[in-house]
């Protein structure tokens, strides 16, 4: 290692474990490096409109959230992307992995830049703030004071989910969505004006929860008409759209904690990407799918799938790993304290659960108390369980067909002022 690579690698840990109010500040100071190396945040925008409308043939972009060990994780990634020449990738953070991971998203920002800067990559990061949650009319404005926070330190994708909003009494399926797309409409209004000089928001929605009913294309169509009519005139909507295809959020997790497989139904994917399509939004977004097959992974790009997000199934390389160490592992299971997702959803029957089902929902929490132990893995397990990481990344990329495609960032600029 030399003496540049030793002072990126002390100047990361020491942004990731200093004391919050110090944080920010030196996460800012990590950021500014990379940028003056040639590493800066940036909008896929370009990319997307270019896949909607068939200019780029098709393919999807992984979205990877990255709950803890970040800088290290996302170094594996990155050296899988360079090897590969893989392109484009996204790195997104929600604010509920953010709470229990101890994570700024000021943080998130250096640590991606300094990983992608540390494997020897040059160019635009695309940074997503992934399920801004919306539960009540009254969180739109803390949630829209928080997305404003993660623009100024260069995520450019912003994913609003106020799919928990909708009126079960409607008389028809537009006032179903109606609360859902009042909501949608106020955080994209004012995400519009917000904006940074010189750059493009990326924005998305969600129509129909992650792990409930299907969505169909009426759906879509009559939550994206409301949104579009909520919308001041010459706004711009949507960029792309999150709907329900049969996955869940986590995986279809067994009573032995392993995970099954997921019914999808692709025919539906690809009829609601059409749909998106048609009311000028670039595809859509597929979440809950970490835990998909390499096989079903393939069959998203022909589905008009732009986008897909990677979480769980990180978690699960790391945790499961045989590196990793069974003394802290029992110590994450002595720890289960939060119920629910990473995403806001709620089990309800968590007494018919195994133990091994319920510490796999559980565990996602266990990032931020053990945020230093975690840092800490000694380096022989920690270098196997990247080893891993980029095995999977690997197959991900060429399942995605974005493997070999790294010249899509040269061929549309993504530094494009639009």
């Amino acid at each position: 290692m030399n003496d540049a690579s030793h002072t990126l690698d002390s100047h990361a840990r020491t942004v990731a474990l200093a004391p919050a109010p110090q944080r920010a500040k030196a996460a800012a100071s990590l950021q500014h490096a990379a940028g003056e190396l040639g590493v800066y945040p940036a909008s896929i925008a370009p990319v997307y409109r270019a896949l909607a409308d068939g200019t780029l043939p098709p393919m999807t972009v992984p979205a990877f959230n990255i709950r803890g060990m970040t800088y290290e994780l996302a170094r594996a990634i990155w050296r899988t992307s360079m090897a590969l020449k893989a392109g484009p990738l996204l790195f997104e953070l929600a604010p509920s992995e953010s709470i229990v991971g101890d994570q700024l998203f000021e943080e998130y920002t250096a640590l991606i830049l300094a990983a992608a800067v540390r494997e020897g990559y040059r160019g635009p990061v695309f940074l997503q703030g992934d399920h801004f949650s919306i539960d009540s009319m009254e969180a739109i404005a803390p949630t829209l004071e928080l997305a404003k926070r993660v623009v100024r330190c260069g995520f450019y994708q912003i994913d609003i989910d106020a799919s928990h909003l909708f009126d079960p009494g409607g008389a028809n399926l537009a006032e179903f969505h109606q609360p859902n797309a009042q909501a949608t409409a106020q955080v994209i209004s004012q995400l519009r004006q917000f904006k940074p000089a010189g750059e493009f928001l990326t924005l998305g929605g969600e129509v129909g929860e992650i792990g409930g009913r299907n969505t169909t294309t009426s759906d879509l169509e009559a939550f994206y008409d409301a949104v579009i009519s909520l919308l001041p005139p010459a706004t711009r909507g949507l960029d792309k759209i999150s709907a329900q295809t049969g996955t869940t959020h986590g995986g279809i997790v067994l009573t032995d904690g392993t995970t099954g497989q997921m019914p999808v139904n692709f025919d539906l994917a690809a009829a609601l990407a059409g749909q998106a399509r048609a009311l000028g939004i670039s595809g859509l977004v597929q979440h809950g799918a970490s835990t998909m097959s390499l096989v079903d992974l393939a069959k998203l790009p022909a589905s008009g799938v732009v986008e897909v997000h990677l979480a769980t199934q990180i978690q699960n390389i790391v945790f499961d790993h045989e590196s990793f160490p069974a003394a802290l592992l029992e110590k994450m299971k002595a720890h289960q304290t939060v119920g629910g997702s990473a995403e806001g959803d709620q089990d309800e029957n968590t007494e018919r659960l195994s133990e091994l089902q319920r510490f796999y929902k559980a565990r996602w929490a266990a990032w931020g108390p053990f945020k230093r132990e975690l840092l800490d893995l000694p380096t022989e397990s920690l270098e196997t369980i990247c080893d891993s990481l980029g095995a999977w990344v690997a197959d991900v990329f060429r399942a995605l067909r974005i493997a070999g495609n790294a010249g899509v960032l040269e061929r549309y600029n993504t530094k494009e002022r639009v």
